[in-house]
């Protein structure tokens, strides 16, 4: 959208009131100078006109109370950031949500929400007829709450270091079938940052009055329908039906959706999700681990339905049990008997020690709507295709393992391990990965269940590959640099650091402070007050 203060708005304005004939006749007769100061003081005109409005707007948008943060502080980039203790993506997202319906809802704009294709981001349509009245509330709620707006559809990015309030962040809005509203947050130790790939976005939607009955019709495709009876009726919805990044509690405020948008996606996961943790190692380090692997779930994965730690060692006193926590004892070598475990979801996340997730994830990432598991693929070699597991797998099933399977979380299944205590193989013997001297290959009872659930239609493997560090692997310090700053890695796995070789090179102490600065905010399922500190985990062995 041009600067309605500009003169070319003015001219804009000129040619809407003032007939072509009659412009041609001032052309000629009208002095240049005579029609520049009537452009002129249009321009003012306009200009006080939307100023005022803009005011009118920014009285409602802090009327409703709008836009509240701890502080603000300055992001990397340059650009505005507000703080917010507890920080999760999924609260970012909430967050986003609530501010922009609210500040419609104060406008009196009518809105709905659509499943976009790109579900990391919450997308809310609105009556092209409302454009006007969109941009004076949204620019007005930006400069309450600072943020930033781009145009999606068609795509221009050069807006995106302008916040929102300025007026020239929106030159490109007049074209803009889709717009982007972002809001850039953190936590108060400014380790983690979010927003830059969620935010709001806005469509605009046209009546097509072509049939007997009204339509409307939506500027891109999405992942239900693009075209809806402009009678349909509104239906509540959560956010989890329109994100698979979301949390499931239904605790949580529902948005507003038509009745035609109520559907099952094509990706949509409806069984529960549980993850077990292994807790093998009563260390101060140990503890790290298990704490960054709870705050790993908590931040990336909200969706996940109940947490059970399997501890085959003395638990910390800080993990308490409760409702979306379980701790069992157990002995050493359980994880092939974790089909037994009591009120265990059949379909599971299994996390050891060092595992944690890297950025948000869903439940289809790891699992097919129709049930399957969708274990990660890792590399395959000669040292794999003679590795014990294969032997193991070809006995269980009489078919040659053909694949590995990465380090790190991985999806399992009860029914499959059922399956395999069912063929009377007897399981292998379980290496401590964190006491290996080197980064170890395929795990033995992910590759031997993994295949048997291949093989038997229980798993499609499938997905990304895992980042797998040593903590004495020599240059560890950049590795874990590269990692926290790029954030792009789904899973990680942390290997190595009860190796005296880590401790002596400084691999445990670097790889400690990575995962501080990587969760650096609790996780609800951290009961307790135990100590926090990496450095007091360095020396134990």
């Amino acid at each position: 959208m041009s600067d309605p203060t500009s003169m070319s708005s003015a001219s804009n304005v000129y040619k809407r009131l003032v007939p072509q004939p009659v412009r041609s006749a001032a052309a000629t007769t009208v002095p240049v100078r005579v029609r520049r100061k009537v452009k002129r003081r249009l321009a003012r005109t306009l200009s006080r006109r939307e100023a005022r409005l803009h005011r009118r707007a920014l009285r409602r948008v802090r009327k409703a109370g709008l836009g509240h943060s701890e502080r603000r502080t300055q992001a990397p980039d340059g650009r505005v950031a507000h703080v917010h203790t507890g920080l999760t993506a999924d609260l970012a997202r909430r967050l986003d949500h609530d501010l922009v319906t609210q500040a419609l809802d104060a406008a009196e704009i009518p809105w709905f929400a659509v499943p976009a294709l790109d579900d990391r981001r919450i997308c809310l349509a609105v009556d092209h007829s409302d454009r006007r009245a969109v941009r004076r509330v949204l620019r007005a709620l930006l400069e309450e709450h600072t943020g930033y707006v781009v145009s999606v559809s068609p795509a221009h990015n050069d807006t995106r270091e302008l916040p929102g309030s300025h007026v020239k962040a929106w030159k490109n809005y007049g074209k803009a079938k889709v717009i982007r509203l972002t809001w850039l947050r953190t936590e108060p130790t400014e380790n983690l940052w979010v927003g830059e790939d969620q935010g709001i976005e806005i469509e605009f939607w046209t009546a097509n009055t072509d049939l007997a009955a009204e339509r409307l019709i939506g500027p891109r495709p999405n992942r239900v329908q693009r075209a809806v009876p402009s009678d349909a009726p509104g239906v509540e919805i959560g956010l989890d039906r329109l994100s698979g990044y979301s949390d499931i509690d239904g605790d949580l405020e529902p948005t507003i959706t038509l009745e035609n948008f109520d559907v099952l996606r094509l990706e949509e996961i409806t069984f529960p999700v549980d993850a077990v943790l292994l807790w093998q190692h009563a260390t101060p380090w140990g503890e790290q681990l298990l704490r960054a692997a709870l705050r790993s779930l908590h931040q990336y994965a909200p969706w996940v339905d109940v947490v059970h730690v399997v501890a085959e060692a003395e638990p910390p006193a800080w993990l308490q049990a409760g409702d979306r926590l379980t701790v069992v004892r157990a002995q050493p070598g359980s994880e092939w008997h974790l089909h037994l475990l009591p009120d265990l979801a059949d379909h599971f996340l299994l996390l050891r020690p060092g595992a944690v997730l890297g950025r948000p994830v869903r439940p289809f990432d790891y699992f097919t709507p129709n049930g399957a598991s969708r274990p990660r693929r890792g590399p395959w070699n000669a040292q794999e295709s003679f590795a014990p597991w294969t032997r193991t797998a070809y006995a269980a099933t009489g078919r040659v393992a053909a694949h590995g399977y990465a380090q790190g979380p991985q999806p399992h299944r009860v029914e499959t391990l059922a399956r395999f205590a069912e063929t009377g193989t007897a399981p292998l013997p379980l290496d401590d990965a964190q006491r290996l001297p080197a980064a170890s290959g395929t795990h033995p009872l992910d590759g031997v269940v993994h295949h048997v659930g291949h093989t038997s239609g229980l798993a499609d493997p499938s997905g990304e590959a895992t980042v797998a560090l040593h903590a004495a692997l020599p240059g560890i310090g950049n590795h874990l640099e590269r990692l926290l700053v790029r954030r792009d890695s789904q899973q990680i796995q942390l290997l190595g650091l009860g190796t005296d070789e880590a401790r002596a090179r400084g691999g445990t102490k670097a790889v400690l402070g990575f995962l501080h600065r990587y969760f650096p905010v609790p996780s609800v399922f951290e009961g307790g007050r135990g100590t926090d500190r990496h450095d007091e985990a360095v020396d134990q062995p």
